[in-house]
């Protein structure tokens, strides 16, 4: 079902037990992309392991304005590709580049291409009709709402262009801990810290941050245990 992750450059840096924790269940690929000189910048990544990935993620992600991506495959092949994110819109056709990463199942016509991900058919059919004469739209808020509605609140989408410019679709729906907005609970040991609103207190995102794994799933088992 994947896990998708937003930041900020002053956003707290992950511990290697934290990005061990997404890697397990979502070790099918991770991806970033963000904007840099009027360039979006998209790296894609396959890790063979928890280490891998903390490689990638310190070298590629950490104390950057980002979108990142960790894939659980439900649809297509297991490779680049199919990692996240994937081209919505070019500069060279369209006049910009825009990228989208996705959390969630869609079911809107997935059997052309077997070995594409469900998000490749969305682009395909949806999207990138309804963008390619007015690429803007993108951030227009009619657009979130009108696509947030047709892909069901089980569904979040990132866009981002090469300007920088952001859009999530479904934001409400996903949660906010250590200074980061994530699109579900259910792809990662979900802290209870976590919350449907932002902090503002940046101590408190460190300290979010810094909430060893270990400590916290002893105290979800007491919790489960004395109902």
């Amino acid at each position: 079902m994947c896990l998708l992750i937003t930041q900020n450059k002053n956003s707290q840096k992950l511990s290697n037990e934290w990005l061990e924790d997404f890697y397990t269940s979502n070790s099918d690929g991770l991806g970033v992309m963000y904007a840099q000189n009027n360039e979006l910048i998209v790296e894609k990544f396959l890790p063979k392991n928890a280490k891998d990935l903390a490689h990638f993620y310190k070298n590629h992600i950490a104390g950057r304005d980002c979108a990142y991506h960790f894939r659980m495959r439900t649809h297509g092949d297991i490779d680049l590709f199919n990692c996240h994110p994937y081209e919505v819109l070019n500069k060279k056709e369209h006049g910009l580049d825009l990228w989208l990463m996705h959390n969630g199942i869609l079911s809107t016509g997935n059997k052309a291409d077997t070995t594409k991900s469900d998000t490749w058919h969305y682009i395909r059919d949806y999207l990138r009709p309804m963008l390619i004469d007015n690429p803007d739209f993108a951030f227009h808020p009619s657009f979130a709402q009108i696509v947030g509605s047709h892909i069901s609140t089980s569904n979040k989408f990132v866009l981002m262009d090469n300007s920088g410019r952001m859009v999530t679709i479904n934001q409400e729906q996903g949660v906010y801990w250590g200074g980061l907005w994530l699109s579900n609970t259910y792809a990662w040991s979900a802290s209870n810290s976590a919350s449907d609103k932002p902090t503002n207190s940046a101590k408190q995102a460190k300290k979010q941050a810094k909430e060893k794994i270990e400590d916290y799933k002893k105290r979800q088992k007491a919790a489960c245990a004395a109902e």
